[in-house]
């Protein structure tokens, strides 16, 4: 199954490229994580970081999975808005997984701070701006639970809005501890500084998800890996068995522009909208624009070049009436699949079959963020240690 079509922006921004081999004798290691993408790098890196020795293997090439459909928006902000959550999971439960989020993204912002590599992750706030008149009230509704726990957020009227963004909508959210990033190259970097911590990588090695036994795994070129534990980072490769009937499978447009002279919008704010399916989008360091949206309940990528064509600049369009004075010239575009979860949120835990097997799902449109949040609970999970968020994420919840 493909996870994305057309033409993809950021694997084009590398200046060199690690290159590791595939596995071809039985090894054996502490822990095994199957995927070397955005999870499975942050989770590397957190647990070598704590002096577990770490194998990880990928099935194709590192960071060219559904990582590099990725469009590099980094918030603690939920698709799924604070409020929805307190009506649906209740109030404690909400906040203590909005504050995973936060925690999340400031320990991002630590993690990039010790790598060498450029990675261009760049703190921005967001503005989440109301799609229609009546959304003011959601935002509202919402700032009231942000504000009374402490979350950095604010709510702007729609005058203050067109006065400091120039965005003519009713109201907004701006938040920040958010950030933007080159997801490929934050692979990259997170793989170099791995392998200084220890970690053993090998590249074009699948794993037999579905022989996995207590304390083996299988290549499909029948090499065996004896480990302690297994952690599944597989992204939109697979869905378990575990998951299967609280899974939602969706396509969505992206795309890159050129660059332009100077920035698009004021402080190159992050903007996303309050329609759901919602549009996004961000500025990049040499000032292009990526965006996204137009999402569909399609479980395969758009692969007609001309479709994803017309999608993006209808996106690109649409961004266009919020900046006016823009002409956004498109230079990349693609279809990518994702995965959200019928609760909205990610999947992160012990296989409740398997004591030593466990999964690091970062499904819903906030992957990285969870990611970093899964690398922690995994860890403590595995030095059987408790975790407070470990409950609200369980595969088999």
């Amino acid at each position: 199954m493909k996870l994305y079509a057309g033409k993809i922006y950021w694997s084009r921004t590398k200046s060199s490229e690690m290159k590791f081999k595939k596995v071809d004798r039985n090894i054996d290691t502490d822990v095994l994580i199957v995927g070397a993408g955005m999870s499975g790098s942050l989770c590397a890196y957190v647990l070598s970081l704590s002096g577990i020795k770490v194998t990880v293997v990928e099935r194709g090439k590192i960071g060219y999975g559904s990582s590099a459909a990725n469009t590099g928006m980094l918030q603690y902000s939920n698709d799924k808005k604070l409020s929805d959550f307190v009506r649906d999971i209740g109030e404690e439960k909400a906040v203590l997984f909005y504050k995973m989020c936060l925690e999340a993204m400031d320990k991002l912002t630590e993690i990039v701070s010790n790598l060498e590599e450029e990675t261009d992750y760049i703190l921005r706030d967001s503005i989440n701006y109301a799609s229609v008149k009546k959304d003011r009230d959601i935002l509202l509704k919402d700032f009231e639970y942000l504000s009374k726990y402490g979350f950095p957020a604010e709510f702007i009227d729609g005058e203050e809005l067109k006065e400091k963004y120039a965005v003519d909508k009713a109201a907004a959210l701006r938040t920040w501890h958010d950030a933007e990033v080159n997801p490929y190259k934050l692979i990259q970097a997170l793989t170099k500084k791995n392998i200084e911590q220890g970690v053993v990588y090998y590249e074009k090695t699948e794993v037999d998800i579905d022989r996995i036994a207590d304390e083996k795994a299988v290549t499909a070129d029948g090499y065996n890996i004896d480990f302690t534990s297994i952690i599944l980072t597989t992204g939109y490769t697979k869905i378990y068995p575990i998951i299967k009937d609280k899974c939602t499978t969706n396509r969505t447009y992206a795309f890159a522009s050129y660059p332009m002279e100077e920035a698009p919008w004021k402080d190159k704010v992050m903007l996303w909208e309050t329609r759901i399916p919602y549009l996004y989008f961000r500025s990049t360091a040499d000032n292009r624009i990526i965006g996204g949206g137009l999402d569909e309940g399609i479980n395969e990528v758009e692969y007609d070049e001309n479709k994803i064509k017309e999608k993006t600049r209808k996106i690109a369009g649409e961004i266009e009436k919020i900046f006016p004075q823009l002409k956004i010239d498109i230079q990349y575009s693609w279809s990518a699949l994702f995965y959200g979860s019928a609760d909205g949120l990610p999947f992160i835990g012990r296989d409740p079959k398997n004591p030593n097997k466990y999964y690091l799902l970062g499904y819903e449109g906030n992957g990285t963020c969870y990611s970093v949040a899964g690398a922690y609970i995994l860890k403590d999970l595995i030095k059987r240690k408790h975790n407070i968020y470990e409950e609200i994420l369980r595969v088999d919840r």
